[in-house]
């Protein structure tokens, strides 16, 4: 159990070391939106360790560049040397005067050396714009998580806690990013997807009649992108869950459908798994074919019986109508790896009290259960 927790720990920290240097990529790359690049910046300024990565790795691309324009002038005159007939050359040398052959062998070199110069730039140049083209195009992500965003206002870190300190509903402030989650227990936990919360100073999540609940993560895991919310508020009511879990896997096929919130009020999708792995084949998630749009990450992935199947992580950006899904016995395997202290209670053993249900019915029985997440930053 420890080496298994250390090799997900481990997995955990270099996939978060791999979305951190994606992120600096497309910071540095300028890939950025106004909103997003405002945001770096300022973790940049908060953050010394993340702004010294990102100083290190502009270095790095320098000093990269550079390298790479040494290696190509190195080629092209080492070629350029090795074409020159240097015996037809020293034999005509030798047939002129002393003063001659000074003169002409130094307009010839001079001629050699600013054509190699010519050549090696040019090749240099013209290298250079394919591999940054390259690499644009494949740092150009076609994976995109669906998290909304909510706003443009920004706000400091200190008017924010004090403005959510001292009331008891969701600040006026709609926040800055969005997500969807949903409940895994009667007593308020919820979860949503580990990016939709990632460096949130503060939680709230609001119920399809608009009440809105303070919230706190109290366990995430970046390797399978899921994180565990616990609603902290006193006038939140407990109720039985309708829904089961389905760790079991899924055929292709099957219909599933989803409920989330790329709008202020719920939205209902239908569709059909069409892989049993997800993006660049990962064995973790489903391929959905079905309609997702920011907004959408952390909602629940259901079959007709209402059973939970996955979660909504992110769409394939070079296709339309194609997302992927965490399967559900990962968040099976997440609940029962949190510490006893902290582990939601256990409402998944039973029968989906859905089953039977025509799809209006079993929805108008889900709206309660899935919240749209606010998370300020």
């Amino acid at each position: 159990m420890i080496n298994t927790t250390h090799h997900y720990k481990q997995k955990a920290a270099m996939k978060e070391d791999m979305i951190l240097l994606r992120e600096i990529e497309r910071y540095l790359e300028g890939e950025m939106s106004e909103q997003e690049k405002t945001a770096f910046d300022t973790l940049r300024h908060t953050n010394p360790l993340i702004n010294k990565q990102v100083e290190e790795h502009q270095l790095f691309l320098q000093h990269l560049g550079n390298y790479g324009k040494r290696q190509q002038l190195q080629s092209k005159l080492n070629q350029i040397h090795h074409q020159l007939d240097m015996p037809s050359l020293r034999k005509q040398a030798q047939e002129e005067n002393q003063t001659a052959r000074r003169l002409t062998i130094r307009r010839r070199t001079i001629t050699n050396l600013a054509a190699a110069a010519c050549i090696a730039l040019v090749t240099s140049l013209s290298t250079i714009a394919i591999i940054q083209n390259v690499s644009k195009n494949k740092s150009t992500a076609q994976y995109e998580d669906v998290r909304r965003v909510l706003n443009n206002i920004q706000r400091s870190q200190n008017a924010l806690i004090n403005d959510i300190n001292s009331k008891s509903k969701a600040p006026l402030n709609p926040g800055t990013y969005g997500g969807t989650g949903f409940a895994v227990s009667g007593n308020g936990y919820i979860v949503t997807n580990y990016h939709v919360v990632a460096g949130a100073d503060s939680v709230y999540v609001q119920n399809n009649k608009g009440e809105a609940f303070k919230a706190v993560s109290i366990f995430e895991d970046i390797s399978s992108d899921l994180a565990v919310l616990k609603i902290a508020d006193s006038t939140f009511k407990s109720q039985p869950l309708p829904y089961a879990l389905k760790p079991q896997s899924v055929k292709i096929g099957e219909e599933v459908f989803t409920m989330g919130f790329p709008r202020d009020e719920i939205v209902y999708g239908k569709g059909y798994i069409s892989a049993k792995t997800g993006f660049n084949g990962d064995t973790t998630a489903y391929q959905v074919s079905i309609p997702v749009n920011p907004g959408n990450s952390g909602a629940p992935l259901l079959d007709n019986k209402g059973d939970v199947v996955g979660i909504v992580t992110g769409k394939q950006t070079t296709s339309d109508g194609i997302a992927f899904a965490v399967k559900s016995a990962h968040l099976k395997h997440l609940l029962d790896e949190m510490p006893k202290d902290k582990q939601p209670r256990k409402d998944w053993n039973h029968k989906s009290r859905l089953e039977g249900m025509n799809r209006v019915d079993q929805i108008k029985k889900l709206e309660d259960f899935v919240y749209l997440v606010k998370v300020y930053n």
